[in-house]
């Protein structure tokens, strides 16, 4: 299993210490989203996080397709893989909240078109950071040249991880990803609701199989990664259930049976991971570091990754 912590909130000056106790809680890899809110810039954390480490993997979960040209994206990719010696995962996604588009003026078009634009993105990312040549005249971008007159090829591999819920975003990340990213949920046009579309056991075997379908002979090379959305270590699985069941307005079952929480003792936990790698073939694992107003989740999984190793 792979292990990473994902977070969001911005640390000032003790960011370098945060990054290292990462590390050294025996964490692979370190994500950061994409917000245009008060959170870690994702490339200038993922490349101090990088320097300031000797092992740990960085990357992003995911950038917002919209925010950026998709050459920029594969320049500031490259530069973070090779000054890290190739420990950087680039993480793409569609975008999905209509307020960031309105505070920065950006149109918020339907989802369709949204994932047109991703599609029609990763075709020239994947092919920059490969070393080739890019010929694209499509509905959304028009790029043309060569790796080494845009970018300058990074020299170690750029792993490509499309994350997602929607049936086209994973369907994209079956046929060309390196890692599919799999979240449990969906939200409605705007991102003002959150729907548990698929955070049963069911729905991932669902969600998986879109990207299976897609990936057809590649898949057994393709990474399955699953965020956590919730850790609650404690004695008492049911009570833990039915608190955080009223902050989510979800059934306590559905929690306790949720390959998207953890909840119980390091030892249950551990347990149910590897339940969860034999049952649904995952075997990257991100927690979200702290929701605000939660506690942290890095000590209790820290735990949870000595008890495995």
């Amino acid at each position: 299993m792979r292990f990473g912590l994902h977070t969001a909130l911005p640390r000032g000056t003790d960011f370098v210490e945060f990054v290292r106790g990462v590390e050294d809680s025996g964490f692979d890899v370190l994500t950061v989203p994409d917000h245009v809110a008060p959170t870690l810039s994702p490339f200038a954390g993922c490349a101090t996080a990088c320097a300031v480490t000797t092992r740990l993997h960085t990357g992003t979960l995911v950038l917002n397709n919209d925010l950026r040209h998709p050459v920029d994206v594969a320049r500031e990719a490259a530069t973070i893989a090779a000054m890290s010696g190739g420990r950087f995962e680039l993480g793409l996604g569609a975008g999905h909240m209509k307020s960031e588009y309105d505070a920065i003026g950006a149109r918020f078009d339907r989802g369709g078109v949204r994932v047109d634009r991703l599609v029609e993105a990763v075709s020239v990312i994947a092919a920059l950071l490969a070393g080739a040549d890019v010929d694209v005249d499509g509905s959304h971008y028009c790029v043309r040249g060569s790796a080494g007159e845009l970018v300058a090829p990074p020299g170690v591999p750029v792993p490509l991880a499309i994350g997602g819920n929607g049936t086209r975003v994973l369907r994209l990340a079956g046929q060309v990803a390196d890692i599919a990213g799999l979240a449990g949920f969906s939200h409605n046009h705007d991102a003002t609701e959150v729907r548990l579309t698929h955070f049963g056991p069911e729905g991932l075997l669902d969600r998986i199989g879109v990207v299976r379908d897609a990936a057809g002979d590649r898949f057994e090379r393709v990474e399955l990664n699953a965020l956590i959305q919730f850790v609650a270590h404690t004695e008492d699985r049911a009570a833990a259930a039915a608190e955080l069941a009223g902050t989510l307005g979800a059934d306590p079952s559905v929690l306790l049976d949720s390959p998207f929480v953890l909840i119980g003792t390091y030892e249950q936990m551990a347990e149910a991971l590897t339940e969860r790698q034999r049952r649904f073939g995952v075997s990257y694992w991100t927690v979200i570091d702290a929701w605000t107003g939660r506690e942290s989740a890095m000590p209790h999984l820290a735990e949870v990754i000595k008890l495995l190793r």
